[in-house]
């Protein structure tokens, strides 16, 4: 069926934001006076922003309050969403092709609505976008399809494709039915083979989009 609906996820898909949340965490652990895990940027890989103070506090037996730690890292996120946020290279004009093909486009994704409004006007893909769906808005993270159920509509699942990067969410909406190409990035080098294996298919490059079965 063509090609209807195309849903992406954000960080790490089409925002380059990889390397800013693998550091966010050892920043706050570090300005706590603490000494970030090696791991630190795998162990918060899968994290939802608001799952991030709850998660250092207990791994680092911090005994700074919740929202105290919460604040370290809402202020170097916002930073970023706001001044620095860049577009992997190759998304702008592959939205743009999509959205000239007339193609739905639709974000689903963990980061707040607040946050992704401003990196997306900083970006130029303000203007692209249909649909916003924020997992906190929907009520669930992406270890479940809700957020996919909802950024679909009443779309058939054959006609939409999800974009996404994450090793666990590519397999919340492949175990769901809807056809997934799996984004690559740095942050998931490690479990790209799993990644690879269940996406529908794979894109390591916005500019070489042509080779996308479902484009061709």
């Amino acid at each position: 069926m063509t090609l209807q609906k195309a849903i992406f996820d954000m960080d790490g898909t089409i925002l380059d934001s990889t390397a800013m949340w693998r550091n966010a965490a050892a920043h706050v652990v570090r300005t706590l006076g603490h000494s970030p895990k090696e791991s630190i940027g795998r162990d918060t890989l899968a994290l939802g922003m608001l799952e991030f103070a709850p998660f250092l506090k207990k791994d680092y037996d911090l005994p700074q309050p919740v929202e105290e730690i919460h604040a370290i890292l809402e202020q170097r996120v916002q930073q970023y969403y706001t001044k620095e946020a860049e577009l992997k290279p190759g998304a702008l004009e592959f939205l743009r092709m999509l959205q000239g093909r007339g193609v739905t486009l639709v974000l689903a994704t963990a980061t707040e609505r607040r946050l992704l409004l401003p990196a997306l006007a900083l970006t130029g893909a303000d203007v692209l976008f249909d649909e916003i769906y924020t997992c906190g808005e929907v009520g669930h993270s992406k270890h479940t399809p809700e957020i996919y159920r909802a950024a679909l509509g009443s779309t058939p699942k054959d006609a939409a494709w999800i974009f996404e990067d994450a090793c666990y969410a590519v397999h919340t909406a492949v175990v769901d039915g809807f056809q997934v190409c799996a984004v690559a990035d740095p942050a998931t080098v490690h479990q790209w083979d799993e990644i690879a294996a269940t996406a529908a298919c794979t894109l390591e490059d916005y500019r070489h989009w042509q080779q996308l079965p479902f484009l061709r």
